[in-house]
């Protein structure tokens, strides 16, 4: 007989083939062994993705999911508090949870923090759409707040999904948060980026957590929304089955925003001016910032300073130079007015 796991995932899993667009940002895939793995970015080997295991059964796992034990490789409480695990010490624990991965093996310039896995591990994926509609009709709590933030934001049902707990069906009533995946043209989102905004406006729907402010999560009706944005276009998607190459390691750079069309996805493109790359004065150039936890941090105007790589940037459309960053705490924003 199947217990309650089993019966909730064959509701919430879906076939590779449901993947419209292939595998995309931000998806969570139910590997053979029953471990989570989450994807970022658009940049994946063919028949296989960049990810992590975000949970994994274990006998003495602290996280439950439908009674079984699981534990988290992203995420921990110390002293009482929830924090974040740093990426470096993620990553080593990616392999200890995955004996047969090498850690020597070489892997794309942007992904120091991600590692690859073959689809043919994969159960199905927790495909977006079909799990906000399938967790809709489970929670009250998560029908009434989609519903409503789709009649006043004016999305579509169908340009809406979920990632996170909630895909595959855990929510806790009352006081869990969606991770909402709003799907678009760069165009319609960015009318979504600029109502978060004016919601945000008002201090009370702002999220402040993991002791950082988060611009692009908001708070509706009591329930926090985390928003993950998603292309609905494959032309638009600037960074898709890429190579890059290592011009030069370790820049330092200083520059200005003057461009931001691509801060809300993954991985955040900005366009730099008023650049100094290593003390010198440079042309214009992308800054490519491939940490998931950055998405729709910094905007037109800001002054950011940081270390990274000088890339050479292939695409399926064209070739050029880029700055690279990969961690969080090599960039920082040097006037923070928000």
């Amino acid at each position: 007989m199947s217990d309650l796991y089993d019966q909730m995932m064959k509701r919430f899993l879906m076939p590779l083939s449901s993947l419209e667009l292939g595998v995309n940002d931000a998806l969570y895939f139910l590997r053979e062994d029953d471990a989570f793995v989450f994807t970022e970015g658009y940049c994946h080997p063919d028949g296989g993705l960049l990810g992590k295991v975000m949970l994994y059964p274990h006998p003495e796992g602290d996280v439950d999911i439908f009674g079984r034990k699981f534990k988290s490789s992203y995420k921990r409480v110390e002293d009482g508090r929830l924090i974040l695990i740093p990426h470096q010490e993620q990553m080593a624990l990616q392999f200890k949870i995955n004996p047969s991965l090498d850690p020597s093996a070489p892997r794309p310039v942007y992904s120091k923090y991600h590692v690859n896995f073959s689809l043919d591990e994969m159960k199905g994926v927790f495909e977006h759409r079909h799990s906000l509609r399938t967790a809709m009709e489970i929670y009250p709590g998560v029908k009434n707040t989609i519903d409503d933030l789709s009649r006043t934001f004016n999305i579509p049902l169908d340009r809406l999904g979920c990632t996170g707990s909630t895909c595959y069906g855990k929510f806790e009533e009352p006081g869990d948060d969606i991770d909402t995946v709003f799907y678009g043209t760069i165009d319609e989102n960015r009318k979504v980026l600029a109502q978060i905004k004016e919601v945000t406006r008002d201090p009370r729907n702002r999220v402040f957590e993991f002791n950082r402010f988060w611009p692009i999560r908001f708070y509706w009706n009591g329930v926090m929304i985390c928003s993950f944005f998603n292309y609905s276009r494959l032309e638009e998607i600037p960074l898709r089955n890429c190579r890059m190459k290592v011009l030069k390691k370790g820049i330092r750079a200083v520059g200005q925003v003057s461009d931001d069309t691509h801060t809300i996805y993954m991985p955040p493109i900005l366009k730099l001016t008023h650049l100094l790359v290593d003390g010198k004065k440079t042309p214009d150039l992308d800054l490519i910032i491939y940490d998931g936890s950055l998405r729709g941090e910094f905007y037109q105007g800001d002054y950011l300073e940081f270390q990274g790589d000088r890339v050479l940037v292939q695409t399926e459309r064209n070739e050029y130079e880029a700055l690279l960053v990969t961690l969080r705490d090599d960039i920082k924003l040097l006037v923070d007015k928000r």
